[in-house]
């Protein structure tokens, strides 16, 4: 089973540059990172780390390997382009698709796609998003959920990524599908 994370990194950052990206990145990433070794128990994980200054990066290279010291910031577009790029590589063999994005992000990505991303969508999977009221309610989940995908959604208010419930109920679902 594959599951993929889309999550932004977060301001706070350890200071060793040879160790993991989702280690790397602190404070409100680690639920990021508790819920990737937690699905890791149950499915192929794949975190997808966003960030305007390296781009995408994945969860399991070390942070040298992103970062050189004559890079510059890749910038927004660069980003996006980045994004909706792994997005499609990922929505078609992905059994889960969790996607925790701030709204600016969310919009420019995800909204800005999703007729494309629910059509290549491998059906009966399992999908987790996070963001703002405003952009979840601009979605329509009937086709996804026409495939027999299980729809999750978090109106995202402040800093929290996920909410608990929300977590409990991804988990639930991630673990009855595995068991399958």
């Amino acid at each position: 089973m594959q599951a993929h994370i889309f999550a932004e990194g977060s301001n706070t950052t350890g200071e060793d540059r040879d160790q993991l990206v989702k280690n790397y990145y602190e404070g409100l990433f680690d639920m990021v990172a508790g819920l990737e070794e937690e699905l890791a128990e149950l499915a192929n994980t794949h975190l997808h780390v966003l960030s305007e200054e390296y781009g995408v990066a994945s969860g399991e290279e070390t942070m040298s390997a992103v970062h050189t010291s004559e890079q510059n910031s890749v910038g927004n577009d660069v980003m996006v382009d980045q994004v909706r790029a792994e997005l499609f590589d990922a929505v078609a063999d992905a059994d889960v698709m969790i996607i925790l994005l701030s709204n600016d992000v969310f919009q420019q990505t995800v909204v800005e796609i999703w007729a494309e991303l629910v059509e290549a969508a491998k059906p009966e999977s399992i999908w987790c998003l996070g963001a703002a009221r405003s952009s979840l309610e601009g979605l329509d989940f009937e086709e996804l959920e026409s495939k027999g995908c299980n729809v999750l959604t978090y109106q995202r208010v402040g800093v929290a990524r996920l909410g608990t419930e929300t977590r409990e109920e991804l988990l639930e679902a991630v673990k009855r599908k595995s068991a399958q």
